[in-house]
């Protein structure tokens, strides 16, 4: 059976080195593949010069380093926000990033769903309707770019669980937008993961791999929480997935724990190296 490909995200790094650094320092601990997280100072629009908004920078194309999406962390942006200030802030920070994808090729831009407020939520129409709303408008940009949203389920969200994401792209109804599958958020949020990938199938474009417990919600290095990786594999290869895994992991000693959870991984069925 095929070696699963897997990348890296580089979440751990975001408050220690710049993107551009971290990428080097990450291909030079054998990762040949990578997911962006945007947070001012590791990487930011805004704060790139105008070549690197404008080309390829050379950080990427001369070291051989393959970025498969850009993530931005559900902090500070909101989909689903009862004001309109913030669905238009949130709509033209992704536009930025769907505008920089296509400059520099990246075939994936994650989106996470909107948080809503655990003591009086917004009705479940307009939180869906705002939704849709923003997805059609970034979707349609994004296929005109050459690359493609990707939802992700996340806790936080309106839409945590698997069968609520096939609710709202039943909705949806468009084939220019995907999913992102985490398996670290569907175990906390209350599924199995193996049965969130089955359900989700052919609309999963991308994975997340990391640890959880089912209490405290988690990014941990593989194999020190509850997430059952060889049953998630066996999902993956029921559904005839072959795109890429991205371990978002977030650790205090990444180095080890990428390497280590990239190594366990490999009993699985993930690569654990280039070479497979």
């Amino acid at each position: 059976m095929k070696k699963l490909p897997i990348a890296v995200n580089t979440y751990s790094y975001i408050y220690r080195l710049s993107a551009p650094d971290s990428v080097h320092h990450l291909l030079g601990l054998g990762f040949k593949r990578f997911e962006l997280l945007f947070n001012a100072g590791h990487i930011w629009v805004s704060d790139l010069e105008p070549s690197s908004r404008n080309a390829p920078p050379t950080w990427l194309t001369n070291e051989g380093a393959e970025i498969v999406s850009f993530n931005l962390p559900i902090m500070d942006h909101n989909l689903t926000s009862p004001n309109p200030d913030t669905r238009l802030f949130t709509y033209e920070r992704f536009l930025e990033l769907i505008e920089l994808a296509s400059v520099w090729s990246v075939p994936y831009v994650v989106l996470v769903p909107g948080k809503v407020s655990p003591l009086l939520p917004a009705p479940a129409t307009s939180l869906l309707g705002w939704f849709i709303d923003g997805v059609s408008a970034l979707a349609e940009v994004a296929s005109q770019c050459g690359t493609k949203i990707l939802i992700e389920n996340v806790p936080a969200t309106f839409a945590p669980l698997a069968s609520d994401l096939t609710k709202v792209l039943e909705k949806l109804n468009d084939n220019r937008v995907g999913v992102v599958y985490d398996v670290a958020n569907g175990l906390f949020a209350g599924e199995d993961p193996a049965a969130g990938l089955k359900m989700l199938g052919d609309w999963i474009e991308l994975i997340h791999l990391s640890d959880t417990g089912k209490n405290l919600w988690r990014h941990d290095p593989v194999g020190t929480g509850e997430v059952d990786f060889r049953s998630v594999a066996e999902a993956i290869h029921s559904i005839g997935f072959s795109g890429q895994s991205v371990m978002e992991i977030i650790s205090s000693n990444p180095d080890h724990d990428l390497l280590e959870s990239r190594r366990l991984l490999a009993q699985w069925g993930w690569q654990e190296s280039e070479e497979g």
